[in-house]
């Protein structure tokens, strides 16, 4: 059949099955919000800047937590493993890619000088190349292309392998922008774990001294035994905090390791807890901004694609299938001109197929349609849930904030009434068992503030992964080597 022909097949083809080529991909109206329902006095809408590309975490001016997000971007195990998936899908649109090239086979053969005539276990009469009852002697060797397209499946194909490309690597940016909130996360939590250590065992210190005091007091009767049982319950509920805070370090300190895929052991800490500042301008964004930085909205999207042309791979397959057989070869009757001019030969068969009646596609196109609509509600939730959380986010800091002020404030009012005690006591107006009970409560006070500054600092790292910052910093980790045959 001649090219000419083969094109008149192809066109005849697309004209009559254009329908089946599968539907266009839109994208999905999310109703974006004009503006975020809550409010958060220390926010301000973001202009000019680039979250995903912005090192948030620097603004806290420490080195050991820039220092431990490089590292932990540089070695994650889940970011490698998001490459992973990346390398994966790469394969797999390179394979739909290279299908469009034709396959070649090789073959090779050896014919012997035994007479067709003659029985098996009886000598040849005649070695002659002349003879007609002889087989030629010799090799023979060739190359056998290959070729079978369906045009129209190939197109969709690529598209979804292109879209499934994009997804895995979006995956990757998510998993960047999670790896980065846990480490922030788990870095502040562990400067407050030993802010609260050291205040735990300043109130087991203070209340030591309170129940060695209220135990000589109530030997002289100045108190009763049910004052000096709440002493001894003070003093015991400090002392048992301490351990669990102790724990509760070696596991950050741990959970901080295994992001940055090392071994248990000691993170060094740059700032103190105390001189953390909190006041900084919190992020926010407009929704519409929000949808373009967020990499799982973006993966999303790419994976209602990949749904959308899985369905053309599905109808394409009521299109003509072109296979195209072909032989390109060399025989010879000895080795040293196996590949003489003389000998090459081609062979060429061409066939076009197409369904007749196969209706198990109805099926395989039905189910196609039923993983994009899944894909569609999907990119619909994830959207929304973005929303969701960022505008709870704002809320969250915002609320977080008004009740660490009056803890603040809490904490002030006790400090302050200890000064004052201590200073009655100094001048003997008041007892020392009652200036130390003003030390106890300001110590709670202390530790009931940290818990709420480190609420605060929580927030704002929760509220910068909501907008997707800093998840594009510095984004070019590459795969690891093993230094054998499995690197890419």
């Amino acid at each position: 059949m001649k090219f000419k022909q083969i094109s008149l097949l192809l066109l005849v083809g697309v004209i009559s099955g254009c329908a089946l080529y599968g539907p266009s991909y839109n994208k999905p109206d999310a109703s974006a919000p004009r503006n975020w329902s809550s409010k958060d006095s220390l926010a301000k809408v973001e202009s000019g800047v680039s979250l995903p590309d912005t090192a948030w975490w620097s603004s806290f001016n420490d080195q050991e937590l820039d220092h431990l997000i490089i590292d932990a971007l540089a070695n994650n195990n889940n970011i490698q493993q998001a490459i992973g998936n990346i390398i994966q899908a790469q394969g797999l649109l390179e394979q739909v890619k290279m299908s469009w090239i034709p396959t070649i086979s090789g073959q090779v053969g050896y014919t012997s000088t035994q007479a067709l005539d003659t029985a098996p276990n009886t000598p040849s009469t005649s070695l002659s190349s002349g003879s007609a009852n002889a087989a030629p002697v010799g090799y023979s060797a060739g190359l056998i292309p290959g070729y079978s397209l369906n045009i129209f499946q190939q197109i969709r194909n690529q598209d979804a392998y292109t879209a499934n490309l994009a997804a895995m690597q979006y995956a990757k940016n998510a998993t960047r922008l999670s790896i980065i909130s846990q480490v922030a996360s788990s870095y502040f939590t562990l400067l407050g774990q030993d802010y609260q250590l050291s205040l735990q065992k300043s109130l087991t210190a203070d209340t030591l001294k309170q129940l060695e005091l209220g135990k000589d007091q109530y030997k002289k009767g100045y108190i009763s035994l049910l004052t000096l049982q709440t002493y001894q319950q003070q003093y015991y509920n400090a002392v048992a905090q301490i351990p669990i805070v102790q724990n509760n370090i070696v596991q950050t300190e741990n959970a901080l390791q295994v992001l940055l895929n090392k071994n248990p052991g000691y993170v060094k800490r740059g700032n103190r807890f105390i001189n953390i500042k909190i006041d900084g301008i919190i992020p926010s964004d407009l929704p519409s901004s929000v949808l373009k930085n967020r990499p799982d909205i973006m993966q999303a999207e790419e994976q209602l694609k990949q749904a959308n042309a899985n369905i053309g791979v599905a109808t394409s397959s009521y299109f003509p299938n072109i296979n195209l057989v072909g032989g390109l070869g060399s025989s010879s009757s000895s080795l040293s001109s196996l590949f003489s001019a003389g000998t090459n030969f081609w062979q060429q068969q061409l066939s076009v197929t197409m369904p007749f009646l196969n209706l198990s596609y109805l099926g395989t196109i039905k189910g196609a349609k039923g993983a994009y609509y899944t894909a569609y509600y999907n990119y619909i939730l994830t959207v929304k849930t973005a929303f969701s959380q960022v505008d709870g986010g704002l809320s969250q800091h915002q609320k977080l904030t008004d009740s660490y002020l009056l803890k603040k404030q809490q904490y002030d009012s006790a400090k302050l009434a200890y000064i004052i005690g201590d200073q009655r006591y100094k001048e003997g107006a008041d007892s020392y068992v009652t200036a130390l009970n003003y030390k106890v409560t300001m110590d709670n006070a202390a530790i009931t503030l940290t818990s709420s500054k480190l609420q605060q600092l929580q927030s704002i790292v929760t509220l910068y992964q909501y907008l997707a910052g800093g998840y594009n910093f510095n984004n070019t980790e590459k795969p690891n080597k093993f230094g054998d045959s499995h690197d890419s």
